[in-house]
């Protein structure tokens, strides 16, 4: 006996088969079922572009050729804001949590520098 191709396979198995009709259920009864509909998030989470993990916000231009040198402008902590923006040549300690200065587009982690003076 021959085997038969897959995809004539696929074809018979799927040829009666039909979509179940969509329920609504509580959230701790949806365990193991599949989303009749695309469900989309009412706000963007988190709010704003935070660092995933501790290091230092600066401007990729800034570190493309390493090793560079910037100037510490300051420090931003987790769930804060930092007052003012970061320039060329600039950098602010930037931990778990904050929020990415203006000026800034890029963490380099904290392992990945050395600190002077």
């Amino acid at each position: 006996m021959a085997l038969m191709p897959v995809a004539e396979a696929l074809a018979r198995v799927l040829a009666d088969a039909e979509p179940l009709a969509a329920e609504a259920v509580p959230l701790a009864q949806a365990h193991g079922r599949v989303l009749a509909a695309d469900v989309a998030a009412l706000r963007t989470q988190p709010p704003a572009d935070v660092s995933a993990m501790d290091g230092y916000a600066v401007r990729a231009v800034d570190v493309a050729k390493a090793p560079v040198k910037l100037k510490l402008v300051g420090e931003v902590a987790a769930g804060h804001p930092f007052r003012g923006t970061v320039g060329a040549g600039e950098a602010a300690r930037i931990f778990t949590g904050g929020v990415l200065p203006p000026g800034t587009d890029t963490i380099v982690i904290q392992e990945n520098t050395v600190s002077e003076g």
